[in-house]
């Protein structure tokens, strides 16, 4: 597969398409050197049990033209790695491209937030995707992963038996990729409950958690009752909030612009007046942590 093969299959956007061809390192460069080294640090976890991966190198810089796409070449030097280990799992093509295609949402998110072009953001959450623990299941993302200390008395506490460390599926709503309605979110976790026994029988999971900025429970002051926003957060028991309060977060996710500038961003949507009101009635934003059961094996 030529690079610019590569770069249409992982969604890149065609405004960085030319700029990624003319900084892409040559064999033998000490850009070369770099792109592969970071490289090898991943390899050796692609396929690797549910949980955290070790610190991935920030080389970060907008204006290195280079910099600005470093993490690009790393991911494109993964590939064909990840995609033989989907393909030996038994992963469909579909859903591996579908998965790894999230790198090019988030190009457009850097765009977005920062104002050029590249991959100086989440790069660390492209990990995932690149070492086999996060999938695209049609409108949701699920990830292999385990219980936290809080979130697991959480769960033990409300019946499951399961505590800190067990495995667990984490969901994730993509940007990008349209309304998530309920119809949707429910043929996502159909696919999650036959996609994980079938390609992943040695791991068992029993709960699904989301921590998000959704899991905030004064959404529901400002939405209406049928927004797929409640929806979705009546799916989870939610126990706990994050602190300290995470406006920044809501307001980079909503608008792409940090909080204080709560009085320039645009309010055409009824989320968009929710997250503005909310912050000029003298009230914070706070990430939360829903938990809901997983059918899991029984469900093949």
């Amino acid at each position: 597969m030529s690079l610019v093969e590569l770069l249409m299959d992982l969604a890149v956007p065609l405004d960085d398409i030319n700029p990624v061809l003319a900084q892409r390192p040559v064999p033998g460069r000490e850009e070369w050197w770099l792109v592969e080294r970071a490289a090898r640090l991943l390899l050796p976890h692609i396929g690797s049990p549910p949980g955290e991966l070790p610190p991935f190198p920030r080389l970060t810089d907008g204006s290195n033209p280079f910099l600005r796409y470093f993490y690009l070449y790393v991911f494109a030097m993964l590939h064909p790695h990840i995609q033989a280990w989907h393909r030996a799992k038994g992963i469909s093509d579909d859903i591996s491209r579908r998965t790894l295609a999230d790198l090019g949402r988030q190009m457009a998110l850097n765009q977005r937030r920062l104002g050029y072009g590249g991959l100086n953001l989440n790069m660390d959450w492209l990990q995932y995707h690149f070492t086999g623990k996060l999938f695209q299941l049609g409108r949701l993302q699920f990830e292999r992963g385990r219980l936290g200390n809080t979130t697991g008395h959480e769960v033990a506490a409300g019946g499951l038996p399961l505590g800190p460390g067990d495995l667990a599926l984490g969901v994730h709503i993509p940007d990008f990729s349209g309304p998530f309605d309920p119809d949707a979110c429910d043929a996502s976790f159909a696919m999650a409950a036959r996609f994980f026994p079938d390609h992943f029988p040695e791991e068992t999971f029993q709960v699904v958690t989301c921590h998000s900025w959704l899991m905030d429970r004064a959404l529901a002051d400002y939405l209406s009752p049928a927004s797929n926003i409640l929806a979705f957060q009546k799916r989870f028991t939610i126990n706990h909030r994050d602190r300290p309060p995470q406006d920044d977060t809501v307001f980079d996710f909503v608008f792409g612009v940090p909080a204080s500038a709560v009085n320039r961003v645009p309010q055409h949507s009824s989320l968009q007046r929710a997250i503005v009101r909310h912050i000029r009635n003298g009230h914070h934003w706070y990430g939360g942590v829903g938990w809901c059961p997983f059918p899991g094996q029984d469900q093949r």
